[in-house]
């Protein structure tokens, strides 16, 4: 894999994306972006990054899997401090939060796992696109 085969596939597939020099960003949905990194031929390496203003992170940057974390420790923290005055809506709230966490992780994790498969294995010519 190197920088202008995955270029190509990129534009192949419509994806949104910027080059800088050996890197390239590919701006997905829901402000979400993928940093390929080829400055080590031997090693490329492959990171996401939830920018602000997206539904799992809020007004934070950071991965996926920070900002599950995130969630997880916000949800019960939250949940178990209103479960203090009414238990019936602290378990509600944390059903419900619970349920938003694990809907929006599932959909830019799926996303994120997809496109690096695809890049990885573009030696074997993968020929559909994760944004369908």
């Amino acid at each position: 894999m190197n920088i202008e085969n995955t270029e190509d596939f990129l534009k192949k597939f419509d994806y949104k994306y910027e080059r800088k020099q050996q890197s390239i960003t590919v701006i997905m949905d829901y402000r979400h972006h993928v940093f390929i990194d080829f400055k080590n031929p031997n090693k490329i390496v492959i990171t996401d990054q939830l920018l602000t203003g997206n539904f799992i992170t809020g007004m934070l940057k950071m991965s996926i899997r920070k900002a599950i974390l995130l969630n997880i420790f916000c949800n019960i923290l939250l949940s178990s401090i209103i479960a203090q005055f009414d238990l019936k809506f602290g378990i509600g709230l944390f059903i419900t939060l619970s349920a938003w966490c694990i809907y929006w992780s599932i959909m830019h994790i799926s996303k994120y796992d997809k496109l690096r498969y695809i890049l990885t294995n573009w030696s074997k010519r993968a020929v559909y696109s994760i944004e369908s």
